[in-house]
């Protein structure tokens, strides 16, 4: 765990994420279900023991180690082991494996698919956390403005330059701007927040993220995104929905060859051993270990079972198998079908994006000269305060815009550059 003195990265909100998240966990559970499932089915070759004890009292009459039946009342303890492996099983033990297998690879996806969808929301919420912190830096500007304009006036004021009514307007936007940078410190500790529960991360308070080089990361984004079909025949080699399905298939395949298995006669060896202790409360015993001796059996066999009508349970079973098959293709369909809907959703919002920060950079650069030429006019005396704000409240707004529009900007083309194939990172 971090220390409460240092600022998260993306890559360590990430990774603490993918530790403490529970619907991660509960999928490397299954994971973890699927490889126990794997190593069940190799011991299906493994010949089992098993040992038996036995004890009877047996009155009147009973019969002896003899196999005689007689009046007589006897006590008998009887042992045994016995082993038995399958030989032949229609291939259904070697298809159990090969699908436990299939299923397993299918686990690690679904599990590989959890931690994609916890990265990307985790990296909103970072960008969001950077994107109020920028909110917040523009709202103390704005103060640190209204401030030295409160400031100037009340000199301006006592000297008789200015009135008194452009004094009080002056801090009446003083007051509006700390009332938005309140909202700003709000905005702000909710993305914290809700970063901080993402990530199953309690201390909320000392909770930081760092900073990154949004110029450097923007400058390279700035070009022309790539096809989205071309993202889309590369997610198809790479996606874990897209794996997990295909994985999926080849399983509903292995399970068809389960069920068929049934057809076959199944062909087991057996093998075990016997003996008893017998002793008659009416006559002289012979010792245990004797008797042990004595009284053992030893026996080979092999059953063969023959499947000849079992009420079309096999039959439907594979008729269900097949069906499986089916619902699995029109799965992998419909995860390409939406695969392709996120990619060209993704394209067009990072396009979107582009357009919209490019056009929010000439707005607050405007805004920027324009307010500079307003403030020089009012320190001059050529301007009324109204003037003045409303120039300020504009370069206020462009700014936030603009800051808006940059973390946007950068998720979504980070979003799209994901489904290139690519690591999200900042």
């Amino acid at each position: 765990m971090l220390s409460a003195q240092q600022t998260w990265s993306l890559e360590q909100c990430v990774d603490y994420a993918i530790q403490n998240n529970i619907t991660v966990q509960k999928m490397a559970l299954q994971r973890d279900n699927q490889e126990l499932n794997l190593k069940t089915s190799k011991l299906s070759f493994v010949p089992n023991l098993n040992a038996n004890v036995g004890q009877n009292f047996s009155f009147g009459r009973a019969t002896g180690n003899d196999n005689i039946t007689t009046s007589q009342s006897m006590a008998s303890t009887s042992f045994g082991v016995s082993s038995s492996m399958p030989l032949f099983s229609g291939l259904r033990i070697t298809n159990q494996i090969a699908s436990d297998k299939l299923n397993l690879q299918a686990a690690v996806e679904d599990l590989n698919k959890a931690k994609e969808s916890l990265t990307i929301n985790v990296t909103g919420y970072y960008l969001n956390i950077l994107y109020y912190k920028e909110l917040l830096a523009i709202a103390n500007n704005q103060i640190i403005l209204s401030k030295s304009q409160v400031d100037n006036t009340e000199k301006l004021v006592k000297n008789g330059k200015k009135s008194e009514s452009e004094l009080y307007e002056n801090k009446a936007q003083l007051a509006t701007d700390e009332q938005t940078r309140t909202e700003a410190q709000n905005s702000l500790q909710l993305a914290i927040l809700n970063m901080c529960q993402a990530i199953n991360y309690h201390d909320i308070t000392n909770f930081s993220v760092a900073e990154i080089d949004a110029e450097k990361l923007l400058a390279s984004m700035i070009g022309t995104l790539s096809s989205p079909y071309e993202a889309y025949n590369t997610s198809l080699a790479v996606r874990p929905s897209i794996k997990a399905s295909e994985i999926r298939i080849e399983s509903s395949k292995k399970d068809l060859k389960i069920a068929e298995s049934a057809y076959y006669p199944q062909l087991n060896l057996q093998a075990g051993y016997n003996t008893g202790y017998y002793h008659s409360f009416q006559a002289e015993n012979s010792a245990f270990g004797k008797q042990l001796g004595d009284n053992s059996s030893e026996v080979i066999a092999l059953s063969l079972s023959i499947p000849i009508f079992n009420r079309l349970s096999t039959m439907n079973k594979v008729k269900q198998a097949r069906i499986n098959i089916l619902t699995q293709e029109l799965e992998l369909e419909n995860a390409k079908q939406t695969l392709l809907k996120e990619i060209q959703t993704a394209y067009y919002n990072a396009l979107a994006a582009r357009d919209k920060y490019i056009a929010a950079g000439k707005t607050s650069e405007s805004s920027r000269i324009a307010f500079e030429f307003e403030q020089a006019k009012y320190d001059g005396g050529k301007s009324t305060p109204f003037d003045f704000n409303n120039a300020k409240t504009r370069l206020e707004k462009a700014q936030a815009q603009e800051t808006q529009a940059k973390y946007e900007f950068i998720f979504r083309t980070k979003i799209f550059d994901f489904y290139n194939g690519n690591d999200i990172t900042l």
